[in-house]
């Protein structure tokens, strides 16, 4: 889990007022989602209860048409996510999980987990006509931790940065959606 950890605050760009700003849709699923330091060893979300809330395609980030990823759906649930390089081809792909959650305010939301080698990263979409956002939590910032914490988590702080590792499903999707209450959701993906 440290490696996970430790590259994690060099990939998060700043939100005003000292909070970390929601990351890019690009940012998670082109495997920069080692930013997303709501962590676990093992597989936290239900697989049983996985959705595919986005269509097969091409997705394009709002105001930056170099921004793009190929998204297709997998056999199993998930998605494979291919980052579109600079020159036209295919770059770095990784494998997503979308699990429906709970949000008090009753917006529809989803869990994401990302696997890295050495763990899981975790982050919140919000999917609405046909837009998705994302916000990925940073445990270096003390609302996010003291979230994490107050939900179960253990805030872990190896000096070069802190990272939050959850144990169990129920403590992740409660401090995920506690999170989603109050974050700061970047700019909108959609399909072109």
């Amino acid at each position: 889990m440290a490696s996970l950890t430790a590259r994690i605050t060099n990939r998060m760009p700043i939100r005003a007022g000292g909070v970390r700003k929601a990351a890019a849709f690009a940012v998670l699923l082109c495997g920069l989602l080692l930013a997303a330091c709501y962590a676990s060893h093992g597989m936290l979300l239900d697989t049983d209860e996985a959705a595919q809330p986005l269509l097969d395609g091409i997705y394009v980030r709002d105001g930056d048409p170099a921004d793009r990823f190929q998204v297709t759906e997998t056999a199993d649930g998930g998605y494979r996510f291919e980052r579109f390089n600079a020159n036209g081809t295919i770059g770095e792909t990784r494998r997503a999980l979308f699990t429906p959650m709970a949000l008090e305010d009753g917006r529809p939301a989803f869990a994401i987990a990302v696997q890295e080698g050495d763990g899981y990263a975790y982050a919140v979409a919000m999917i609405a006509q046909g837009r998705v956002q994302l916000a990925t939590p940073d445990c270096a910032d003390p609302a996010d931790r003291n979230l994490a914490v107050d939900h179960g988590g253990d805030a872990d702080d190896d000096g070069a940065m802190t990272a939050c590792t959850f144990h169990n499903r129920g403590a992740l999707l409660s401090a995920l959606a506690a999170f989603a209450g109050q974050a700061d959701f970047g700019g909108s993906y959609q399909r072109h």
